[in-house]
């Protein structure tokens, strides 16, 4: 098995990490040593970036710091955006109908929802997470970074006009509400969802997933999946994994998601990225 890592490493051109469990540590910070393992690995012209469920705007800290040159992948694989030249290279918004039929939903139980883009993200005037990005829109100001842009919606969600949605956030504790929005969602063709606590539901469109993110960028580098290393935790980086020939599940991750590891490092805590890098990667 250490023979095939080894040959598996040797021929890594792009390393794609998730952040929050894999990248940082679990208060959030960057290691030194990932930090220090990310700059050899570019100084060994071996690619690095970033694939998140973040909005762009969200990763200027990671992409200052890190030094990032190469397209990163957001929006958990709907949109694939060059930070370089401030430009798309690849996207799959959500289906504006679909999109619509669900807003409504959202209006009428007064649902806690929001609309995720390149520009302007908008909320409900009830959202908990209206104060979470103004939160963190603090800390970008107070590292010279570009902020967050928030707002709420109107009325009839008019502001969304001729504006591409890449996802949908809604929270409801309420299981009731859930299960009316649960059974419409399984009625559309073009729009599909995730869960990843209760009474959450990330939606967007139904082929979106960090795999075909991953895909789409290895392509634009014109590179083969044996190329290409993929990094993660949690279950919506298994199809990033499964995309992959070096696919490496952090030793925090959960159980299942290590089932579809080529490899399994250590936690977010000790550098787990940093240490793959080390031992099978970097030259």
């Amino acid at each position: 098995m250490e023979d095939k890592l080894l040959a598996a490493g040797k021929k890594v051109k792009l390393i794609v990490s998730d952040i929050d469990g894999t990248l940082l540590t679990s208060d959030r910070k960057l290691t030194g040593e990932n930090i220090a393992a990310i700059k050899k690995a570019k100084e060994q012209n071996i690619k690095f970036t970033i694939c998140t469920g973040r909005v762009p705007s969200m990763l200027g800290y990671y992409i200052k710091t890190l030094e990032i040159d190469t397209p990163v992948i957001t929006f958990n694989g709907a949109v694939v955006w060059d930070p370089v030249q401030d430009r798309t290279i690849f996207d799959i918004p959500m289906d504006e109908d679909e999109l619509k039929g669900l807003l409504e939903i959202c209006k009428y139980y007064q649902m806690d929802y929001g609309a995720m883009t390149m520009g302007i993200n908008y909320f409900s005037k009830n959202s908990f997470r209206i104060a979470h990005y103004q939160e963190y829109n603090e800390f970008a100001k107070s590292q010279g970074m570009s902020i967050m842009e928030v707002d709420t919606f109107d009325e009839d969600h008019h502001c969304l006009d001729g504006i591409k949605v890449y996802k949908l956030l809604i929270t409801d504790k309420d299981p009731k509400r859930i299960k009316i929005l649960e059974d419409h969602l399984h009625t559309l063709k073009k729009t599909g969802y995730t869960t990843s606590d209760v009474g959450l539901l990330d939606i967007a469109e139904k082929s979106v997933n960090k795999g075909l993110g991953v895909q789409k960028l290895a392509q634009t580098l014109h590179l083969q999946p044996e190329e290409v290393c993929t990094i993660g935790d949690y279950d919506n980086d298994i199809p990033m994994l499964t995309y992959a020939g070096f696919s490496v599940a952090m030793g925090n991750a959960l159980p299942y998601v290590k089932e579809h590891a080529l490899y399994v490092t250590a936690t977010n805590n000790e550098s787990g990225l940093a240490q793959v890098m080390e031992k099978y990667i970097l030259r």
